[in-house]
């Protein structure tokens, strides 16, 4: 792939690594609806066809508008991918039902229940499959989908966890760590084997139980007793 500043010479890098280069701002809203609009028609062209093997013309076809349209919105290709890997990252992000009712145990649920309904689809999978794919010839692709997935994720769990060490209810320990732990537990399995073909992976009565056992554990080990609020 090229670069669009070829006056300086770039750092040296290892051999497999490929450097994506930096999208121009566009000045367009980012809102925009024929903006997202592209973004999520391009994004099963990117997960059936690989990055390198996306062209512009390819998304035109599936997506309408123009070349010009596309460099001033995206700035180009890896503009536009970026913006795919934000957008995947977002449905998960935002389905997470953080605000949710009930006692500890029905709020860490349907937490759970909406992150592995949105994270364990086939479209989530495949785009992390893609992700995993390119993450080392791609490091900066890959930075992006950690900090706006997995990271962001982590993040808005933690948020829930630390409200409720404020009040006493859990364990005065990393909140952060606390999140990963949790999510961690309700996807590893399912996750993996998805991503290697296991037939029976995914499935929604064992992906129902994880996350039962998993918010039993979690409390189990979190959650303070009544004498320690006091």
């Amino acid at each position: 792939m090229s670069v669009h500043d070829t006056k300086a010479p770039a750092p040296k890098r290892r051999a497999a690594e490929k450097v994506l280069p930096k999208p121009a701002q566009g000045g367009a809203n980012k809102s925009d609806p024929r903006r997202d609009r592209i973004v999520r028609l391009a994004a099963p062209l990117f997960l059936k066809k690989g990055y390198d093997n996306v062209s512009i013309d390819d998304v035109i076809s599936v997506a309408g508008g123009s070349k010009a349209t596309i460099y001033a919105w995206f700035g180009g290709k890896q503009g536009l991918f970026e913006a795919v890997v934000r957008q995947k990252c977002d449905d998960v992000t935002l389905a997470i039902a953080i605000d949710a009712d009930g006692s500890l145990e029905e709020q860490l649920t349907q937490i759970g229940q909406s992150f592995v309904a949105m994270v364990l689809t086939p479209p989530i999978l495949e785009f992390h499959r893609l992700m995993v794919s390119i993450g080392r010839t791609f490091p900066e692709a890959g930075r992006l989908f950690f900090q706006s997935g997995p990271s962001s994720a982590y993040a808005i769990v933690a948020k829930w966890i630390e409200r409720h060490q404020k009040d006493g209810r859990l364990i005065d320990e990393d909140p952060y760590r606390l999140a990963v732990l949790f999510l961690d537990m309700l996807i590893g399995e399912h996750q993996l084997g998805w991503l290697i073909g296991m037939p029976r992976a995914a499935q929604k009565a064992k992906v129902d139980e994880t996350v039962r056992i998993a918010v039993r554990v979690f409390l189990g080990g979190c959650e303070t007793s009544p004498q320690r609020r006091r």
